[in-house]
């Protein structure tokens, strides 16, 4: 409610009483409701039952200083404007009045103009200052339920990451995921397909935050609907036109490395949409890039998805990263450069991909930084 003169109600403070009445009638010929106290006591009595806008205080009061109530005051009615007036004109009893709270600083004796001026000026500074913390209040409330939501839109994506590490007959998978902000638009996924064939996927969609996010749920998805068609570029394709609507929306793309697993065999096919980081780690000491790539999804229309071919032989495994482990490891950005000795000797997926990922978490990342690791056990 925008308060008028005449709901704003005024204190004064003053043992001279003479003057605190003049004081009183000058006011509320101006259209303010105005109260008077001769003494400490008194004036804690008034503001104990009536919420004052400004209050008027002496500096000498016969039985307490005023710079004591003056403290009381900004504690106990903060929203309240306080005036110190004074019979002496000392500057260094202005400069305490004000490093104690008050918002101005009067010598006596006050005209009627310049009173007037008084309360005015200092209760339009107490309105700024009002309006003011009540926008910081509601900002800090609006920053509060945006971080809930985002805490609770990381924990839901978060949610859609499949545990690692994953075991079965024949394979060894696992990954690490650390978002650069709350929430990502990297994502990792992994399941049986109908046919029994293991299908694992890394995905990177342009851009960040939210809307990163809501694309890579739509990606995540459109490519598992594909899980019962028999042809990886066909699936692939598929998901492809699911998602383009919302690529075109939001003038996105998204690059992926797509592929499907036969673990008795060993036998990998794969699609790899514009991604184009990934190792194949023969045993410890070689290493293979996977030749075939297309166009990542959403960057043109009509494209043909090809699909390359490799074998996991026993001990080898397929390293596939997001482009934000080049901030942690530069290097790799050059597609000949090998592996790190202590990820090709890594005992297992997760030990791979925890080597690869080492100082993501403790370091302030411009990107997502996501790692998947597909082993076949030595026999």
């Amino acid at each position: 409610m925008i308060e008028t003169q005449g709901t704003q109600r005024l204190l004064v403070v003053d043992d001279e009483e003479a003057l605190a009445k003049v004081m009183e009638r000058t006011l509320r010929s101006r259209g303010f409701e105005c109260d008077i106290a001769l003494n400490a006591a008194e004036a804690r009595r008034c503001f104990e039952t009536t919420d004052y806008a400004m209050v008027l205080l002496d500096v000498r009061l016969p039985d307490e200083s005023g710079y004591g109530l003056l403290e009381e005051l900004r504690t106990r009615r903060p929203d309240t404007a306080v005036v110190m007036i004074t019979g002496v004109d000392d500057p260094e009893l202005g400069k305490a009045a004000v490093e104690h709270g008050a918002y101005s600083y009067m010598v006596k004796p006050v005209g009627a103009t310049q009173l007037y001026l008084l309360v005015v000026n200092n209760l339009m500074r107490r309105r700024l200052e009002l309006d003011h913390r009540a926008n910081l209040d509601r900002l800090e409330a609006m920053v509060t339920e945006r971080g809930e939501q985002m805490r609770n839109a990381a924990a839901v994506q978060a949610g859609m990451l499949p545990a690692s590490p994953f075991k079965g007959d024949g394979f060894e998978l696992a990954a690490h995921f650390t978002p650069a902000r709350e929430i990502s638009g990297d994502f990792y996924d992994w399941y049986r397909g109908a046919t029994g064939l293991l299908m694992v996927t890394l995905g990177d969609v342009m851009g960040k935050g939210l809307p990163a996010a809501l694309m890579m749920a739509t990606a995540r998805a459109a490519l598992r609907g594909t899980c019962s068609v028999d042809t990886l570029g066909t699936a692939v394709t598929q998901a492809a036109d699911v998602m383009s609507a919302a690529l075109q929306v939001n003038h996105a793309y998204v690059t992926v490395f797509h592929c499907a697993y036969e673990p008795a065999t060993g036998r990998l096919s794969y699609v790899d949409a514009g991604h184009g980081h990934a190792r194949l780690l023969r045993g410890s000491s070689g290493q293979e890039l996977l030749s075939e790539r297309s166009a990542p999804i959403g960057m043109f229309p009509d494209v043909t998805f090809k699909v390359g071919q490799a074998v996991l032989n026993p001990g080898d495994t397929l390293v596939v990263f997001s482009d934000g482990l080049l901030d942690l490891r530069p290097d790799l950005a050059t597609k000949e450069v090998q592996l790190p000795q202590e990820a090709r000797i890594a005992g297992s997926a997760q030990e791979v991909v925890d080597v690869l990922a080492r100082g993501a978490a403790v370091k302030d990342l411009f990107d997502d930084v996501t790692v998947v690791a597909l082993r076949r056990p030595s026999a």
